[in-house]
């Protein structure tokens, strides 16, 4: 029996090959005999350098960079066979790299993941980049990055705008000067991993949506949205973006509308992309299951996300697919449309804390469960 293990990351708990490793080294202990093929798997959010590297025999790197809050950090990146590079911006500017406590958009910044950018381009001279901007700490509009990559801002009174801006420096924004802009830019080509479909401004934009599980109270959502508004107005009267409506710019806070409008990078998906450099649907040829999973699925996770395109190319192939996920949430059971089964680790009632301790030990107690019961059912058939 041929099972792949196919799993995202469990967020602030787990990454995703732990997981399968945890599963798979469970799975054997039961059922030895079986071929169990482990692909982590990310859509552009934290462990997606790392999965992509692994599948293509890349080598990951480090840089240090500064984090979030402009405190120093070595960011890893994946430098692929081809001389590409795949990296996140949440390894630079990620929520994951503050605490709780710290999380505040108006104070917070991608100027590392414009640092990131530039070694990886200027001092590797690599021209051809995917980069996920998932899970990101920011609403910044990609300021902060630009001025790693040598924008500069000016206030109304045209005194420059000194590095790292943050979110509440975006309100200060007068005059954008690109032309110090590496040259090198011109000759890369840069795709931007994202599934998220959010446009900068309005009621569906970055600062409504995604501010406030950044640390956003009500007051700060309204600054941002105008500040997001105001700047992407600027920047189209400036001629250095088209527009302020298009999908996918409110991604990371409008680090989206930013690589599109100032770099030139094309949106993709980010959960096809990486199935696609992973080779997903050739692992997929005589799989008997695939299981998958994620850290919290709900409805959301039925339209479009990660554990759903991975179901989708299953059924493509006829392949039946399990959902293991941390938790189950609103309107789970809309999940039960497109898997053929779907399981939730907690054992009990239980505080998040206790679940998140208890991750690999109900890890284990599920691969065992399931193991078990695709035994039992391929000797009945």
């Amino acid at each position: 029996m041929k099972i792949i293990l196919a799993f995202d990351s469990f967020k602030n708990c787990m990454s995703s090959p732990d997981i399968c490793r945890v599963l798979r080294d469970t799975m054997l202990e039961y059922a030895p005999d079986c071929q169990i093929i482990s692909i982590p798997l990310g859509d552009g959010g934290e462990g997606t350098a790392q999965a992509v590297c692994s599948a293509a025999g890349g080598i990951m790197q480090q840089t240090t960079v500064h984090d979030p809050l402009f405190r120093p950090i070595n960011a890893p990146w994946g430098l692929l066979p081809d001389n590409s590079a795949v990296l996140e911006m949440a390894a630079a500017s990620g929520i994951e790299l503050i605490t709780r406590e710290e999380r505040n958009p108006m104070l917070t910044t991608t100027y590392g993941t414009g640092e990131l950018l530039k070694h990886i381009i200027c001092e590797k001279a690599v021209r051809n980049l995917t980069i996920g901007i998932g899970g990101s700490a920011t609403v910044d509009c990609g300021i902060g990055m630009l001025q790693a990559l040598g924008v500069e801002f000016y206030d109304a009174d045209n005194q420059r705008i000194n590095a790292p801006a943050t979110g509440s420096d975006i309100a200060r924004i007068a005059r954008i000067d690109n032309s110090n802009l590496p040259r090198e830019l011109a000759q890369c080509n840069i795709r931007i991993a994202s599934d998220v479909t959010n446009p900068l401004c309005g009621e569906n934009g970055a600062a409504a949506v995604f501010a406030p599980q950044k640390g956003a109270d009500p007051a700060m959502v309204r600054a941002l949205e105008n500040n997001l508004y105001n700047f992407g107005l600027l920047a189209v009267r400036s001629n250095l973006a088209d527009n302020i409506t298009t999908p996918g710019d409110g991604a990371a806070g409008g680090l989206g509308f930013a690589l599109r409008n100032f770099l030139a990078a094309k949106s993709v998906s980010g959960a096809e992309l990486v199935l696609d450099m992973l080779k997903f649907d050739s692992a997929l040829q005589d799989a008997d299951w695939v299981i998958t999973g994620e850290g919290c699925s709900d409805f959301q996770t039925a339209h479009g996300k990660l554990c759903s395109v991975v179901s989708n190319h299953c059924r493509r192939q006829n392949v039946p697919v399990l959902l293991l996920s941390g938790a189950l949430g609103e309107r789970a059971e809309e999940l039960e449309d497109i898997f053929d089964a779907v399981f939730a680790l907690a054992a009990k009632p239980c505080s998040l804390d206790e679940a998140l301790r208890d991750t690999e030990i109900n890890l284990r107690r599920m691969a065992r469960s399931i193991i078990n019961m695709l035994l039992k059912r391929k000797n009945s058939i």
